[in-house]
């Protein structure tokens, strides 16, 4: 595991969050599935496709992407979020899944992708990172997104007792107006509700200073283990409680 440094960039900062970052899970009735349900509904189609799947994270969709596809590239920038991935795809015994460890800007495909799948990913923060989207001809994408920044209770806390203005994060607007801008018409549909989550206590410590590290606080400006016990269960996990609203947006590039 790599330290928390005072400098941190992002593939630091993901590399720290994978050890408690959504992995696969099989349930038929969880938050993914109901995702892919939603993204379904408005023309999504993920049966024998080829998919790119952009910042893929730790797998919690990778995987169920690559059972019901015909092959699946997984790319993140987090040698550890990949390493997680490719553990759970080798549980399932997955052959049709590979590993690309590098930034959507560098990345230079080497086959055709019928689907490119982006779920609450900031590679595609930037004009350039929308951009190189609509380079994938013929292609469908589908699009997860966050309507407004989410609202976690202990994130939202911890940055208000270190005085830390958090980083603006893109929302579903940003990608809705690129898109009306070059003439793109596209389908979307929302869904809100809360993720809980609970965590041991080095774990939960682990994402209060990757979090106060990256968003341009300092380890010393707060006692993070006196503040962490506000959180505490009382049975040894720490619960952190997070409201979200997110859009899927789906749309075929030309």
């Amino acid at each position: 595991m790599e330290p928390v440094t005072p400098e941190m960039d992002q593939k630091q900062f993901w590399n720290l969050r994978a050890k408690t970052f959504p992995r696969y899970s099989p349930e038929p009735d969880n938050y993914e599935a109901g995702m892919l349900d939603l993204a379904r509904s408005i023309g999504a189609d993920f049966k024998g496709k080829t998919i790119l799947d952009v910042g893929c994270g730790a797998g919690m969709y990778t995987i169920r992407l690559a059972k019901e596809g015909k092959f699946v590239t997984g790319l993140d920038i987090s040698e550890a979020m990949l390493a997680a991935n490719r553990e759970d795809a080798e549980k399932e015994n997955l052959k049709n899944v590979e590993y690309v460890n590098m930034a959507w800007l560098e990345f230079e495909p080497r086959r055709d992708y019928d689907l490119l799948f982006c779920s609450m990913t900031p590679a595609l923060g930037s004009p350039e990172g929308k951009l190189k989207l609509l380079s994938f001809q013929k292609a469908q994408i589908v699009y997860f997104g966050f309507t407004a920044p989410m609202k976690s209770q202990v994130i939202t806390e911890l940055f208000e007792a270190s005085g830390i203005k958090p980083k603006n994060h893109p929302t579903t607007a940003d990608q809705k107006t690129f898109l009306e801008e070059r003439g793109i018409k596209y389908r979307v549909v929302g869904s809100s509700g809360r993720w809980e989550k609970k965590l041991s206590k080095d774990d939960f410590l682990l994402n209060l200073s990757t979090s106060l590290t990256f968003h341009g606080g300092s380890l010393g400006q707060i006692d993070l283990e006196s503040f962490s016990e506000r959180f505490s269960d009382g049975q040894g996990s720490y619960l952190e409680n997070t409201d979200y609203h997110v859009e899927v947006i789906v749309w075929e590039n030309n």
